[in-house]
C-alpha cells in the first residue's frame, strides 16, 4: 500500500474527512482528496491550517502521525495513535518488565548498525570509512566503551571535510539536518505504536523531559538516510537562510525512498517497521531478536 507523507506549508488550508477521504482545500480554491489509510505522516507547517476533529481521529484510527512545526518550520508536536495494536497492553508490559541484559544487547545491536551505515556513507562519499566499519565490530553490550559517541567525533569531522559541528542552532546544513530528523523521529514513533510499543520508554535513551525516547533509540541507524540527503542539497555546507518548500521536499522524499539490505531492497519505512516489530518481540520472548541485516 502506498504511505504518504504529506507537508501542508505554503498556503492556508482546510482539512476535513469526507467519505473517508483526507480532503485538503487551500486557499487559492484548488482541493485534493487522498484515501486516509494511505497517510503515514502529516505535517502542518502553515499556522493557518485548519481541520476537523473527525479527520483526526480518523488519522489516529489509520495509524497515522499528525506533526505541528513552528514558526521557524520545524516540528514542536506530534499526535501519535494509543492503540496501534491489538496486543498492546501485553506489550507495554513485556516493554516496562524488560530485563536489563537484554535492553543492553539491544542497544548494542543498534550502535553497532548505526556506527556501520555512518562507515559505509563516509565510504560512498569519500572513498574512505575511516575505521568506523572496524569500530563497529567493536561495541560492546550496552556500549561501555562509548563507542558511539567515539564514532561520531570522527564521523562528523570527515563528512564535509570542513569545520562543521553539529549544532542544532547554526544557520547551516544543521538546520536540514534538525529538519530531516525531525520527520524521521514522527516515522519511528508511528512504527512504535503500531508494534504495540510505547514511544516513551526507551531502550537507551531515559530523559524524564523527553516523550519520545525509544523512538529516538530505534531511529538512530536509520539517521545516515537524513544526512545523505542533506549532503547532497549543501556539498559546502555553505550558509542556509531558510528551509524552502523545495528543501523540506527534498528531504521527505529521502524518506521515502528504499534501501538496500540483505533480503533485498526495502522500502526505509518498512525496515524501521520491522525494527519496532523485532524489538517488540525482544521484550516478549525475552530473547535478543533484532536483526538488520
Amino acid at each position: 500500500m502506498t504511505e504518504r507523507i504529506i507537508e501542508i506549508a505554503e498556503q492556508s488550508a482546510f482539512l476535513n474527512l469526507s467519505n473517508n477521504l483526507l480532503s485538503i482545500r487551500l486557499k487559492d480554491g484548488k482541493t485534493a482528496e487522498i484515501p486516509v489509510g494511505e497517510v503515514q505522516c502529516l505535517i502542518l507547517s502553515n499556522p493557518a491550517v485548519t481541520m476537523t476533529g473527525a479527520l483526526l481521529a480518523a488519522l489516529a484510527e489509520n495509524n497515522a502521525v499528525v506533526v505541528i512545526s513552528g514558526k521557524d518550520r520545524l516540528p514542536i508536536a506530534m499526535q501519535l495513535p494509543i492503540s496501534g495494536n491489538y496486543i498492546q497492553q501485553e506489550r507495554f508490559r513485556s516493554q516496562t518488565e524488560a530485563k536489563l541484559p537484554l535492553k543492553k544487547r539491544l542497544w548494542q545491536t543498534v550502535i553497532q548498525e548505526k556506527i556501520r551505515r555512518q562507515g559505509e556513507l563516509l565510504q560512498k562519499l569519500h572513498h574512505d570509512d575511516f575505521g568506523l566499519l572496524n569500530l563497529a565490530e567493536k561495541v560492546r553490550s550496552g556500549d561501555p566503551d562509548n563507542i558511539e559517541s567515539r564514532a561520531a567525533v570522527i564521523y562528523w569531522k570527515n563528512f564535509w571535510k570542513s569545520s562543521f559541528r553539529r549544532d542544532r542552532d547554526a544557520a547551516d546544513s544543521n538546520m536540514m539536518l534538525n529538519y530531516g530528523y525531525a520527520v524521521l523521529r514522527a516515522i519511528t514513533a508511528r512504527a512504535c505504536c503500531g508494534a504495540g510499543l510505547h514511544p516513551t520508554i526507551g531502550i537507551n535513551h531515559h530523559n524524564r523531559y523527553n516523550a519520545y525516547c525509544l523512538a529516538d533509540d530505534l531511529m538512530e541507524p536509520f539517521r545516515t538516510v537524513v544526512d545523505e540527503a542533506v549532503y547532497n542539497l549543501n556539498p559546502e555546507n555553505t550558509y542556509i537562510e531558510e528551509l524552502t518548500q523545495d528543501i523540506r521536499r527534498q528531504l521527505i522524499s529521502s524518506l521515502q525512498g528504499k534501501l538496500n539490505t540483505a533480503d533485498g531492497m526495502w522500502k526505509i519505512s518498512d525496515l524501521i517497521q520491522r525494527s519496532a516489530q523485532q524489538v517488540a518481540e525482544s521484550f516478549q520472548t525475552g530473547e535478543m531478536l533484532l536483526r538488520y541485516n
